[in-house]
C-alpha cells in the first residue's frame, strides 16, 4: 500500500509537467507514492501525447476528464482515487522541494491525530526572476493552525497535503469555484469544522506564480461570494456591520439584481447610509429599465 499519493492537475502543461513529475523522484519515500495524473481536458496536443506516454511508460495513473471542469472536478477526481490515507496536491506547473514528500511523510507519522498539514513555500514570479519564502509560523499557535490568525492574515498554502478523509468529510472542493477560489473555500471549510492543521517548519512547495494564473484572472464577485458565503469565518476579524457593507460593495459594481436585492433586503438594517442610497438608485434604475 502507497504512504502518500500525489495527485497533479493538468491543463495544456508542457515541460513545467515533467518537471513537476521529476521533483518527485527526489524524495526517499517517492517508491511508496501513488502519483496520480488529472488531465482538465486540455486542448493542446503536446500535452495529450505527453500524457498518453506518461501512461504507457512509467507507473502514473492518468484520469481524463470527459470535459473542462475547474480544478474543483480535477482535485475531487485525484482524491477520489487515491488509496492512500494521505494526499499531496500540486498544479502542474509548480514543483516539490528536495525532500519535501519525506518531510511531509515524516510529519504525519509524528502528528497521527493531523487532519492536514501546513509548512512554508517558495513563491517563483516573473519566470524565476524573483523568489520568496513565505512563512506560515505567523498562522498557528504552539505548532497548531488558528482560525483567527489565517482570517487575519491569509497565506495558507492552497495544496496543503491532508488526510483522504478530511476530504471526504468536508464533501470536497465546491464547483461553484472551480475556475475562482475553490482552494480559500475548501480550507475555510476545514477551519469550521474544527479540523486539526499541524505546522512544520519544512518549506514543501514552490509555486510559479504566473501573471496569466487562476489566481490573477478570476472574476474578483467571487471574492465577494466567498466572504458572504462565509460570514462566520470572517466574522472572527471583522464586525457584522462591517463584514455585511464590505460585501454589499463587492455585489454592487455588477449590478445583478436577483443577488444584490436580496442580500440588501436581508441585511437593510446592517447597510451604511452610503450604501441605503446605491439600493435606492438601483431600485429606481432598475424599475425605469424594466418598464422602459
Amino acid at each position: 500500500m502507497y504512504k502518500l499519493t500525489a495527485i497533479i492537475c493538468v491543463f495544456n502543461e508542457e515541460r513545467s509537467l515533467i518537471t513537476a513529475l521529476r521533483s518527485l523522484r527526489m524524495n526517499k519515500i517517492y517508491h511508496e507514492t501513488e502519483i496520480i495524473l488529472i488531465d482538465d481536458f486540455s486542448t493542446n496536443v503536446f500535452t495529450r501525447k505527453l500524457l498518453k506516454r506518461i501512461a504507457k511508460f512509467t507507473r502514473a495513473k492518468v484520469l481524463y476528464s470527459i470535459k473542462n471542469e475547474g480544478l474543483s472536478h480535477s482535485r475531487n477526481l485525484g482524491f477520489s482515487n487515491a488509496s492512500s490515507p494521505y494526499v499531496v496536491p500540486i498544479d502542474a506547473d509548480d514543483i516539490l522541494p528536495d525532500g519535501a514528500l519525506d518531510d511531509i511523510n515524516e510529519c504525519f507519522i509524528a502528528n497521527p491525530d493531523a487532519d492536514f498539514i501546513f509548512g512554508n513555500y517558495q513563491v517563483e514570479s516573473h519566470e524565476g526572476l524573483e523568489s520568496k519564502l513565505v512563512s506560515c509560523s505567523d498562522i498557528c499557535t504552539n505548532g497548531i493552525i488558528n482560525s483567527q490568525k489565517l482570517a487575519a492574515n491569509w497565506k495558507l498554502l492552497g495544496t496543503s497535503p491532508c488526510k483522504k478523509a478530511t476530504w471526504e468529510a468536508i464533501g470536497g472542493y465546491s464547483m461553484k469555484y472551480s475556475y475562482s477560489v475553490q482552494d480559500v473555500d475548501f480550507w475555510i471549510r476545514v477551519m469550521q469544522r474544527g479540523f486539526k492543521g499541524v505546522y512544520t517548519d519544512k518549506c514543501i512547495y514552490i509555486w510559479n506564480r504566473s501573471e496569466k494564473g487562476m489566481n490573477m484572472t478570476f472574476d474578483r464577485i467571487f471574492m465577494t461570494e466567498l466572504l458572504n458565503d462565509h460570514q462566520s469565518f470572517y466574522s472572527l476579524i471583522l464586525p457584522r456591520r462591517v463584514l455585511v457593507n464590505k460585501i454589499f460593495e463587492g455585489y454592487y459594481p455588477y449590478k445583478q439584481s436577483e443577488i444584490l436585492l436580496p442580500f440588501a433586503h436581508e441585511n437593510l438594517f446592517q447597510l451604511q447610509f452610503k450604501n441605503l442610497l446605491r439600493v435606492f438608485y438601483f431600485l429606481i434604475s432598475h424599475h425605469t429599465k424594466k418598464n422602459a
